[in-house]
């Protein structure tokens, strides 16, 4: 069970949010030169399915990431999770399975800056379930990866 120290610090993840930057590129993959991309130009609209998400280290080092799922004006999941190095990763479970939404991810990294994505950043506009990976890469910095195709 998350302590009220984990809460607060992902309710902090959600709650500081506003006006920050993503990291994919408009075609899902990570901006070139590791450029940020704006979180502006999310279409907080679009309802999808977020049919899958998970937390994965591939960094040679443990990591925390702290991740928080929002849906309109409501939190459906605030969590900290320890990841271990060279791959570790952990698929959660919430109930934005249940029902297409507007979700919106907020992730941050050790005491690094807050990342915030719509789940359909990215994604054509006729997706109707999209997957959504936050990734630790080679080189420690936090990745969000998104895809429109879910397995039913």
């Amino acid at each position: 069970m998350p302590t009220r120290r984990h809460l607060l610090a992902a309710a902090g993840v959600a709650t500081a949010s506003a006006g920050c930057l993503g990291v994919l590129g408009d075609d899902g993959e990570p901006n070139a030169e590791g450029s940020i991309a704006d979180a502006a130009d999310d279409d907080d609209t679009q309802t999808v399915e977020l049919g899958e998400l998970s937390v994965q280290n591939n960094h040679e080092e443990s990591h925390q990431v702290q991740l928080a799922v929002e849906a309109g004006d409501g939190m459906l999941h605030l969590g900290t999770y320890q990841l271990e190095s060279g791959g570790s990763s952990t698929t959660i479970e919430g109930e934005w399975n249940d029902e297409p939404g507007a979700y919106r991810i907020h992730a941050r990294l050790d005491d690094g800056e807050i990342e915030t994505r719509s789940v359909t950043h990215g994604v054509s506009e006729d997706a109707e379930c999209v997957r959504l990976r936050i990734h630790i890469n080679d080189e420690g910095s936090l990745d969000v990866w998104n895809g429109g195709a879910c397995d039913s």
